[in-house]
């Protein structure tokens, strides 16, 4: 029997595909600024990024955009976000005529840098970019729900909602209604669904319109491990992924890694640093469109240290190449959900075990062949080599790549 394979590449020429043309642009869709509740002025994460090798960014404070002109207060306080000592960095790194400030009834002041002033001085053609972005704040019953809103013309309010699913499906809505009424590529994603138990597996398995999510947030209050009442994300991924492909006919989930970094002061012990999760998008070129187009088609991995230098499927196999270090060893682990037996006789395969391990190698490159029942296949990279500024103690260096969505049987009713 033909086996019929879904898989990113084949439809779209993504991952699984080779195309010179096209290269991996690291990028970070999740960090805070002055301009809401970070520590860095926003000129100080944007360099930050640069000088890391990023290649795009995007700046997503709570509920407003880097736009028009905010003051922020200069105080010499315990815990204060802005003091003289980090003003007089900033204009001995930027120079005087990029920090302005001001004195208002005794009390000093710094003006917030706009977006489009950073990026008069960070962008370069094929080298940095940033997408504008929001985190749309939201919440029920005091539950919190976060979504990122990517490539905005203008602010997109929070919406609401009667339960958590759909606060999270109406600000989803809102961002796509906002890139039809802009004539632009926009993307939303959820953010940390374990933050203060927000977020359940069934809120995330029934997302409509938009279909990404965080498995990795590196912000160490977001619980991304789970507890031993709550699953952790990666857990909930496969069981939202598994549900969407057999129970909800809604398509894949998407897992992204972010830094919500918030402080860059206090590296590398701090309680939110930039570097510890982000993204590799492969596309044509460096524009908000391509980035954000190639990854509604699924062409991106998620990584908080791993490289991967090309991810290859076909109707037979899935093939991950890792860029390896020297005295670095790596676990490629591919997970995902079988079809077996038909125990109760309605002609539907039951289901085996949601995200079970597959199979698992140290090879590089590291391939797994498809037995044909498998509702999906995943994988995980797990590298020897500890993270040097981990979400949690211990965490390794680690790579996850997107679903391979296998419809199974020819016939099968259960295509996405």
């Amino acid at each position: 029997m033909r086996i019929m394979i879904l898989t990113l590449a084949l439809l779209a020429g993504a991952p699984g595909c080779d195309n010179d043309a096209d290269q991996w642009w690291k990028g970070n869709t999740h960090t805070h600024t002055l301009w809401s509740d970070g520590d860095a002025a926003p000129e100080l994460a944007a360099a930050w990024y640069r000088d890391n090798g990023y290649h795009f960014l995007v700046l997503s404070d709570h509920n407003i955009l880097s736009r028009d002109e905010k003051w922020f207060p200069i105080l010499d306080l315990p815990r204060s976000r802005l003091t003289s000592e980090r003003v007089d960095d900033l204009i001995a790194r930027f120079g005087e005529e990029r920090v302005e400030t001001r004195e208002v009834e005794g009390k000093r002041e710094m003006r917030l840098r706009t977006l489009e002033e950073l990026r008069e001085d960070f962008e370069q053609p094929g080298a940095f970019l940033f997408i504008e972005g929001e985190e749309i704040t939201d919440q029920f019953n005091r539950l919190p729900v976060h979504i990122n809103g990517l490539n905005l013309a203008e602010l997109i309010k929070p919406q609401g909602g009667e339960s958590v699913v759909d606060v999270m499906q109406r600000n989803l809505d809102a961002v796509i209604a906002h890139g039809h009424a802009h004539d632009r590529t926009t993307l939303a994603h959820v953010n940390h669904p374990n933050f203060g138990w927000g977020v359940s597996v069934e809120d995330i398995a029934r997302l409509r319109g938009e279909q990404f999510f965080e498995i990795y947030n590196g912000h160490r209050s977001v619980r991304n491990h789970g507890d031993a009442d709550h699953a952790g994300t990666e857990e909930m991924w496969d069981l939202a992924l598994t549900k969407r492909l057999t129970e909800l006919d809604l398509g894949p989930l998407y897992g992204l890694a972010t830094d919500d970094a918030h402080n860059y002061h206090e590296v590398p012990e701090g309680h939110s640093n930039p570097g510890r999760g982000w993204i590799m998008v492969r596309a044509e070129s460096l524009d908000a469109e391509a980035i954000l187009n190639a990854m509604h088609r699924g062409d991106f991995y998620a990584s908080s240290g791993v490289v991967l230098d090309a991810i290859k499927s076909d109707d037979h196999h899935l093939t991950i190449h890792i860029r390896a270090e020297p005295d670095v060893a790596y676990t490629t682990r591919f997970l995902g959900t079988r079809r077996v037996g038909d125990a109760d006789g309605d002609g539907q395969p039951d289901l085996g075990i949601v995200g079970e391990i597959l199979d698992e190698t140290m090879a590089n490159p590291a391939t797994y062949t498809f037995a044909g029942d498998e509702v999906y296949v995943r994988a995980v990279i797990i590298s020897s080599k500890v993270h040097p500024n981990p979400f949690a103690k211990g965490d390794r260096e680690m790579a996850w790549v997107q679903p391979v969505v296998i419809h199974g049987q020819a016939g099968d009713s259960t295509s996405p």
